[in-house]
């Protein structure tokens, strides 16, 4: 299949195509490029580069080909990419980048250099070489990952973040405590913990804390409700000047559990700021309304939550 495209298009959209990239004409009024479920022919992404120099907007998503692509782009400013190869290396050079998203299985090394990016979201299966010229301005992260303990500690110290999202993918197996947290990111104030995070954080007994966190949000199953809740506690004990929760609780869970498990949270903590939700796999969140929210506590004597 051929396909023909006038040099002054603004945004491209492909999809579902085998596409030969050699001695193909620039096209530099292109700011937006979407690629998705594509077989490219530049397996360095040299001549994407060369043929789109002034994108400011770049999806690549389930592109196959690739072998060592590096993207060089001086102007883009959103990039999503999904790596569905297993290139050895990749390599993002975009000096103006603001949002990056970065989906791959287990790259042998990444190099970004994107002084100015603000929002960083990486997602991958395992990582052994992490390099970055320092992020001068980010300040939201979201790190997915089979091992978000070996990932944290190859991100080194990022000071200027404040919000941090934490997940960790099906089947990885990853114990964490705040410590490790602490250290890479020193001055977050809000913290999300997505449902699988729950099951490898472990207590930390640290004499400092997070105190920065003012804020938290987390993704509950709430499969035996004891435990969630002393999780919770220990969350808030190491957080400890926290001062707005949000807890979306699996909609799966019977409704008098949720209810139950709502009331002790409010009782044992009353002066914090609650927000609560349900989640679902596959559906956007969706919050309780105040006034839907149990106003009286469990049966006096109830040891169940």
């Amino acid at each position: 299949m051929m396909i023909f495209v006038g040099q002054n298009l603004i945004e491209l959209e492909l999809k579902n195509a085998w596409l030969a990239v050699q001695n193909m004409n620039a096209m530099p009024m292109l700011t937006s490029l979407t690629l998705e479920l594509i077989r490219l022919d530049d397996k360095n992404l040299t001549e994407l580069n060369t043929c789109f120099p002034n994108l400011q907007v770049l999806n690549l998503i389930d592109v196959r080909g690739l072998k060592m692509p590096m993207i060089h782009l001086l102007n883009l400013k959103t990039f999503h990419w999904t790596v569905t190869d297993s290139p050895s290396y990749i390599c993002i050079i975009a000096p103006n980048l603001l949002t990056l998203r970065l989906e791959c299985r287990s790259p042998y090394a990444i190099y970004i250099e994107a002084p100015l990016c603000y929002n960083l979201h990486l997602a991958l299966d395992h990582l052994n070489g992490f390099a970055v010229k320092r992020f001068q301005k980010l300040k939201n992260v979201q790190l997915e990952c089979s091992n978000i303990r070996s990932l944290i500690r190859k991100l080194h110290r990022l000071e200027t973040v404040e919000a941090l999202t934490l997940d960790i993918r099906a089947g990885g197996n990853s114990k964490f405590n705040l410590e490790v947290l602490f250290c890479t990111f020193p001055n977050i104030t809000s913290l999300c913990f997505k449902p699988r995070v729950w099951s490898e954080f472990e207590v930390w007994c640290g004499d400092i804390g997070l105190k920065g966190v003012k804020r938290f949000c987390g993704y509950l199953s709430v499969i035996d409700p004891l435990m969630t809740f002393a999780l919770v506690d220990c969350v808030l004990e190491e957080c400890f000047n926290c001062v707005e929760i949000s807890l979306l609780i699996h909609r799966g869970v019977p409704s008098n559990v949720s209810k139950h498990f709502i009331t002790k949270c409010m009782a044992q903590w009353p002066d914090l700021k609650w927000g609560w939700g349900i989640w679902e796999e596959g559906r956007e969140d969706s919050w309780i309304p105040e006034e839907q929210l149990p106003k009286t506590l469990v049966e006096e004597g109830s040891d169940s939550i």
